[in-house]
């Protein structure tokens, strides 16, 4: 376990920043400082396109843990990161997603499986496979573990890399480390030379109806499980792609997709009859649209791996504008997830390390996390 104090200042402060183009209703609250008097590091990490901050997520407790795909994971809390890594029982230093279950314990999404994190020790939790290794197709690993949710009911689903998905109650384990799990929709997605589907699940919500929506990046489209069967959603039901990378469900219950991009795909919202699509001419920076955040001003955060992150934002009317966010005239581009904090601050990141904190009317850089 490394812990560290903050030692990027702001890159640049506003005196007031006007929400910019969204609209946005005043400015979040100042936490307090952000820095400490410490000496400066001799030889800052420089950090490569690889090196990625994956995920985020604002534990009960009101600390923020961020996992990588090289350094493990951070934990940011009263002005300080923790850095865990293998050294401190994490099988593991690529971490791709976190989520929170109903005792406050942390499960995180790893390369080879999942991690339970019960505030002490962290306990490796091998996950189903179909025996048949050998078989999948180049460059899928069956046993990564690409997103997580827990659900209303306290059941975590996980989606993986060309296995589907699978659930489990936390609260029952069969033995040390071990779970009964569930698993769903392995029939589905590309079907890969070997003859067999191979369907990988990139995110998961759920509606206010307690349903399950399960986003595929192997061409299976959306998948709604209302806990006894399924209805699936194509390009021929109104999607504008069938490989969707992101999903989310606003406060007013509409759902929004995010594409993977190859083909204009862009941004879908689904309001439970038809799909309605945003693309480049309506203000998105790339068709290629990875994360989707709905911040506490109801204002969307879209992020993109190939283009600038946007906001959207609509107006009393329902009028929708989009455009990339700004800080004095900069922009973002790579960002894999965006996140709120207590305070209301906005985090965001992805590769080269990126780390940023927003707070409506300064930005500060903690892409050192040390």
């Amino acid at each position: 376990m490394t812990r560290s104090t903050l030692l990027c200042p702001p890159i640049r402060q506003l005196a007031a920043f006007a929400c910019l183009f969204v609209g946005c209703s005043g400015v979040r609250p100042d936490t307090g400082p952000e820095t400490s008097a410490v000496a400066p590091r001799l030889t800052p990490k420089v950090y490569s396109r690889s090196d990625c901050v994956r995920s985020g997520l604002l534990h009960s407790d009101g600390s923020l843990w961020f996992p990588t795909n090289h350094e493990g994971v951070f934990r940011y809390a009263e002005g300080e990161f923790t850095q865990f890594t293998e050294s401190d029982g994490l099988p593991g230093s690529y971490v791709s997603t976190v989520v929170e279950d109903q005792a406050g314990h942390l499960w995180f999404g790893m390369e080879r499986g999942l991690c339970h994190y019960d505030g002490t020790r962290f306990t490796p939790v091998s996950i189903p496979w179909d025996g048949n290794e050998d078989l999948w197709g180049e460059g899928l690993n069956a046993h990564l573990v690409l997103c997580l949710h827990c659900d209303t009911r306290g059941q975590i689903w996980l989606g993986t890399w060309g296995n589907g998905v699978h659930r489990f109650d936390p609260s029952q384990p069969v033995g040390p480390g071990e779970y009964a799990f569930v698993s769903y929709l392995q029939e589905r997605g590309a079907i890969y030379p070997d003859g067999d589907h191979r369907n990988a699940i990139q995110s998961i919500s759920e509606d206010r109806d307690q349903n399950v929506w399960l986003t595929s990046m192997s061409h299976g489209g959306v998948s709604r499980f209302d806990g006894r069967e399924f209805t699936h959603y194509q390009k021929e039901s109104g999607l504008s792609d069938d490989m969707v990378f992101s999903s989310l469900f606003d406060r007013d219950g509409t759902l929004w997709l995010g594409m993977l991009g190859n083909l204009p795909g862009g941004l879908n919202r689904f309001d439970g009859d038809s799909f309605m699509h945003y693309g480049e001419e309506d203000g998105l920076s790339s068709d290629n649209i990875i994360c989707l955040f709905e911040d506490r001003q109801g204002v969307l955060w879209l992020g993109s791996d190939r283009g600038e992150l946007c906001l959207l934002n609509r107006d009393s009317e329902g009028e929708v504008t989009i455009a990339p966010f700004q800080f004095e005239g900069r922009t973002f581009e790579h960002i894999h997830f965006v996140v709120e904090d207590a305070a209301g601050g906005v985090w965001f990141g992805g590769r080269f390390g990126q780390l940023f904190r927003y707070d409506g009317a300064t930005l500060v850089d903690h892409s050192s996390k040390r």
